[in-house]
């Protein structure tokens, strides 16, 4: 079969990345995994196991997320692209389940699944939809926290709501996983190198909903995500965020609503 590429941006995920690795590699939808490691001074490329399907590549700095997705997207030679966070396990035959799925729908470009903890709880941004100015104050207010009792304060993330069981379109995903058509990812233009951190997927989203695609979410299959591995060792996410959260509303919203996303952001 050998239709994926799977493409796991690294940057001081220890030994977790050896495990997220081994998750995937042999799995036999899986064409190659290429890892590019973004500057890390840990170890966690050398915790990597010896594997033909391996491609490792390095880069001496830290280029952001976005940048090295692009840059492993065209090493690859397959139909579809799986972008993999560094610290998101996946179990068994997940991959070849989704790349059925969007095979069987010829509309739709993007795939993405049911999202949980370490603890197995469902992670908060499992299920979600595209950001307004409306839904960010809530999500990012703490108000949707509200959601549960009063469905009026969903804000971005879905997770107060019950778990759909088939796979059905939806505005967002999980950046923790995203399997994608690489013809739908080079027409428009892979992601936006801009985004420094955060938002580059949502970015990714709104692009290709604009195209005329669809994105699909299967609850039935399910991965383990421990956020923020990474991001542990980077003392400037916080702010990396904000200026994802800024330019996402730049390009995709209202003038107004950029303004006042701003000066919501000025106060988080």
């Amino acid at each position: 079969m050998n239709k994926c590429t799977v493409i796991i941006v690294n940057y001081n995920t220890g030994e977790l990345l050896s495990q997220v690795v081994s998750s995937v590699i042999d799995g036999h939808s899986i064409n190659q995994v290429i890892v590019v490691d973004n500057g890390s001074h840990d170890n966690s490329m050398d915790l990597l196991p010896q594997h033909d399907r391996l491609n490792k590549q390095f880069r001496h700095e830290n280029f952001g997320f976005a940048d090295s997705c692009n840059f492993a997207a065209k090493l690859s030679h397959t139909d579809f692209l799986l972008f993999l966070n560094p610290d998101c396990v996946v179990d068994g035959n997940s991959i070849t389940v989704l790349i059925e799925s969007l095979e069987s729908n010829l509309g739709a470009a993007i795939i993405g699944c049911h999202v949980v903890n370490p603890d197995g709880t469902e992670q908060r941004a499992s299920r979600r939809r595209l950001p307004t100015f409306w839904r960010a104050f809530k999500s990012y207010s703490g108000l949707e926290k509200l959601a549960k009792y009063f469905g009026i304060f969903a804000g971005v993330n879905l997770n107060h709501e019950p778990v759909e069981t088939q796979t059905h379109a939806v505005e967002a995903i999980s950046g923790a996983l995203i399997l994608m058509k690489k013809e739908v990812f080079l027409d428009i233009n892979g992601f936006d190198d801009k985004f420094p951190l955060h938002f580059e997927d949502l970015d990714l989203f709104k692009r290709t909903l604009d195209k005329g695609h669809t994105i699909l979410y299967d609850p039935n299959v399910q991965v383990t995500h421990h956020q923020g591995i990474s991001s542990q060792s980077n003392p400037q996410v916080s702010q990396l965020k904000k200026k994802g959260l800024l330019r996402y509303f730049h390009k995709h919203c209202s003038y107004v609503s950029f303004l006042c996303i701003k000066l919501f952001n000025k106060i988080l």
